[in-house]
């Protein structure tokens, strides 16, 4: 298996995904954060991250994914309601969770690539 050709793929996913992530921190997240606003896994994502770049929206975009993917373990923690997760509309779960995992994947292509190539 050509490692080098994973390696480019995944750099240009990574970097195909970044406006895919900018739309959803920009115009989906204030909308999705709504539905959650009494979650204190989302609030104090909220407050950590509000003196980083871009007032921490693409760490915003990550937190709401991690909620939609794995609700039932976020509220064992008592950090969210699985009620609240399941009002989100499906087009709002949709451009928070898509934009994630194309970035974990074309990440995590790069890293795996990197560690097989050979000079």
């Amino acid at each position: 298996m050509d490692f080098e050709i994973i390696g480019m793929g995944s750099g240009v996913l990574l970097l195909l995904s970044f406006p895919i992530v900018f739309s959803a921190m920009f115009k989906k997240l204030d909308a999705a954060e709504r539905h959650m606003q009494y979650s204190s896994f989302i609030v104090g994502c909220r407050h950590t991250f509000r003196n980083a770049p871009f007032e921490g929206r693409p760490q915003r975009v990550y937190a709401m994914a991690t909620v939609i993917l794995m609700p039932k373990v976020i509220e064992w923690r008592g950090m969210v309601l699985v009620e609240d997760v399941e009002k989100i509309p499906r087009h709002l779960k949709y451009w928070m969770v898509i934009p994630t995992l194309v970035t974990c994947l074309a990440a995590f292509g790069l890293i795996i690539s990197s560690l097989f190539i050979r000079d």
